[in-house]
């Protein structure tokens, strides 16, 4: 898989193998190493049926913790199952755990179809959440996983994070590459471009203990936000993209503005995309 990426990355069809509308799909070829996470629910075999055929929405229970998860198969659901419940991307490293309530707030931004809050019910069953999804195919399997919990404690904003409310245009139809139309590479073509509304996530940063964020580029305007200095205590787990098809500084610009706004960076897990996980805590 490095051998692909490096090739994606400097060979000559660079721009056209990074397209958002391609990417997906090279992706999808990927992601038949995650077959193992097909056993991450209680019913694998049909799981990983609906992952080979591609298409369709299903709701299924989590081996560990029992909680609902709703997949869009085909939008890349392998590769989240095995990161998330298999490898355990989102579990809190070190000693940043103790620094999270038994009960945490959580804003799960970029919330897609709920994998990542399905996990936060399983691992804080008393946590509340927030999620904020934009796409309005991923904000009806969101919903449906909502309602499925059946807690209560999950509540579904179908909205794009950005640093100002009111609306906004957004590229849909991508799964969980849909982002804001201002945040697309210059030059590249979006399938879908439709009217969404937009929340400012920075009036809702002291509402959480615990924020998920990715949000497909749309993180750098909020990043560069000088209110985000004034925010109090949080640990942020986020997903960095590059600003451009040709940056290569994306990590680099994330941690200086995370720690001019006072923020400690640390448990960095960057690949070959340019893109990466990191952590972040400010007390």
């Amino acid at each position: 898989m490095n051998v692909l990426r490096r090739f994606v990355h400097n060979g000559p069809f660079h721009n056209v193998l990074l397209h958002p509308a391609v990417r997906p799909v090279l992706a999808g070829v990927a992601a038949l190493r995650f077959v193992s996470a097909a056993w991450q629910v209680t019913q694998p075999v049909r799981f990983l049926f609906a992952a080979l055929a591609g298409s369709g929405e299903r709701a299924y229970r989590l081996r560990g913790s029992g909680r609902p998860v709703v997949v869009r198969h085909g939008c890349g659901s392998l590769a989240v199952m095995w990161e998330i419940f298999q490898q355990g991307c989102y579990e809190p490293p070190g000693d940043l755990a103790e620094r999270l309530p038994a009960a945490p707030r959580i804003l799960d931004v970029g919330a897609n179809v709920g994998a990542y809050s399905a996990f936060a019910r399983g691992r804080w069953p008393d946590a509340s959440i927030v999620a904020i999804e934009a796409d309005p195919d991923n904000v009806a399997a969101l919903e449906r996983f909502a309602a499925l919990d059946a807690s209560g404690r999950v509540q579904v904003i179908a909205a794009a994070a950005t640093t100002s409310n009111g609306p906004v245009r957004f590229a849909t139809g991508l799964g969980a590459g849909s982002m804001l139309v201002d945040e697309v590479d210059d030059g590249a073509e979006v399938d879908v471009a439709t009217q969404v509304d937009g929340v400012d996530l920075l009036e809702m940063f002291d509402e959480a203990d615990l924020m998920k964020l990715d949000i497909e580029r749309g993180e750098w305007p909020i990043l560069a936000d000088p209110r985000l200095a004034a925010g109090g205590p949080l640990v942020l787990v986020m997903e960095y993209h590059r600003r451009h098809v040709d940056d290569a500084g994306a990590l680099d610009e994330a941690r200086r503005l995370l720690t001019a706004a006072s923020f400690e960076v640390g448990f960095v897990r960057p690949n070959h995309w340019g893109h990466g996980t990191l952590w972040a805590w400010r007390d």
